[in-house]
């Protein structure tokens, strides 16, 4: 099966359908631990924070008064860049995993001689290929 490109309207490969199928299914997984990876980090920071806020809760009033606490704006932003940020990624990552999946069920019913496939899949299969996956 050759594999097209959708931007450049190049064949970049060529795979029999089941390696293909193969192939996808892999990215998929990977894209999946990727998910758990972001979402781990996530409750690490959420952990982190909450311990923190436990500890300067615990302090008598005096101790509070000189303990420095970051303003909350600061907080704010620690925020977006540890959670929300984060969520985003984990949106776009499932979006692929959802492309990844439909192109897997068209590959698997349909016995065309070539696929076009978008760029950004492309790129993932030439990363894949380069991290050690089958040529």
């Amino acid at each position: 099966m050759d594999v097209i490109d959708e931007l450049y309207r190049t064949l970049e490969f060529q795979f029999d359908p089941k390696e293909l199928v193969h192939i996808l299914q892999e990215i998929k997984i990977y894209k999946e631990k990727e998910i758990v990876q972001i979402k781990n980090k996530i409750i690490k920071y959420e952990e982190k924070r909450r311990t923190h806020e436990a500890w300067y809760q615990s302090l008598p009033a005096i101790k509070k008064f000189f303990t420095g606490r970051p303003p909350s704006h600061h907080q704010a932003v620690e925020y977006l860049v540890n959670v929300k940020q984060r969520l985003m990624n984990i949106e776009d990552i499932k979006r692929k995993i959802n492309d990844l999946e439909r192109i897997i069920v068209m590959v698997q019913n349909e016995e065309k001689q070539a696929i076009v496939l978008s760029h950004s899949v492309i790129e993932e299969l030439k990363s894949y290929k380069g991290i050690g996956g089958q040529s």
